[in-house]
């Protein structure tokens, strides 16, 4: 039972670390959107895995290459939906380098194949991801009633991050057997929703960038009046994050 136990948990290492350099590989060949939305995934996933195993296998130069890929890679995928949605002139973007971590990857399968096979990191993870959940819901800054539109637009980008690599934790914990099905939709749905919030975010800063004619002057209060919708939805609907915190929090 313990040799299947450790098996599974390198199985689940390999295939998200395959998952990522094919991803890689891919980008590397072309960058169209696909590609770009593909390799984030990958390494966003491949970071859960690395705090799943965090602090028994840490290696922070590892992580840090990841973020960094990520985060150079914003720009772009903001250009690419944003041309998607209003056409326009090619962005123009570079496509910055992304790292395969080869070496670093198979250093940190190897101490992974030394853990003992009966540890289950799972549930302080799960509580881990909870506790993380629960300090971007105590954020000042999501109540719609007393600030302003621009100030829970931010707010709600720091809580659409977390949401984003607790959707990844809670696939390791399905993968696994633990956690709740109903955890992972929620998710996903909620990122979808603070994904097209997000999406207006940035293509209001670019009308605003635009020279103002009247046709983008449209555009921009259109934005405006369907963000602040928005907004109001969230604040009506953030209580089932409340709860989703609270069940995760009820480790078994």
């Amino acid at each position: 039972m313990e040799m299947m136990v450790q098996t599974t948990w390198l199985e689940q290492a390999r295939r998200l670390i395959s998952q990522y350099e094919a991803a890689t590989l891919a980008l590397r060949q072309q960058a169209e959107p696909v590609e770009v939305h593909a390799y984030r995934i990958a390494a966003r996933r491949l970071l859960a895995l690395l705090a799943l195993w965090r602090p028994l296998i840490h290696q922070p130069g590892l992580e840090r290459r990841l973020l960094r890929a990520t985060a150079t890679l914003s720009a772009l995928r903001d250009a690419q939906v944003y041309e998607e949605r209003f056409g326009g002139k090619p962005h123009g973007l570079s496509v910055p380098p992304v790292p395969m971590l080869t070496v670093r990857l198979d250093r940190w399968l190897d101490r992974l194949a030394l853990v003992p096979a009966d540890f289950n990191p799972l549930p302080l993870f799960q509580m881990q991801l909870a506790l993380r959940l629960a300090d971007g819901l105590a954020e000042p800054g999501l109540d719609a009633a007393s600030v302003s539109d621009k100030c829970q637009l931010r707010h709600w980008h720091k809580l659409r991050l977390i949401l984003k690599q607790t959707r990844y934790g809670v696939e390791l914990l399905l993968d696994q057997g633990a956690g709740d099905p109903a955890w992972l939709s929620m998710l996903v749905s909620w990122q979808e929703r603070l994904g097209q919030l997000q999406d207006g975010r940035q293509w209001l800063k670019r009308l605003g960038r635009k020279r103002g004619n009247d046709k983008r002057q449209r555009q921009q209060q259109r934005l405006k009046a369907a963000m602040h919708c928005q907004l109001q939805q969230l604040d009506c609907q953030q209580a089932e994050l409340v709860g989703l915190r609270m069940a995760m929090q009820r480790v078994v």
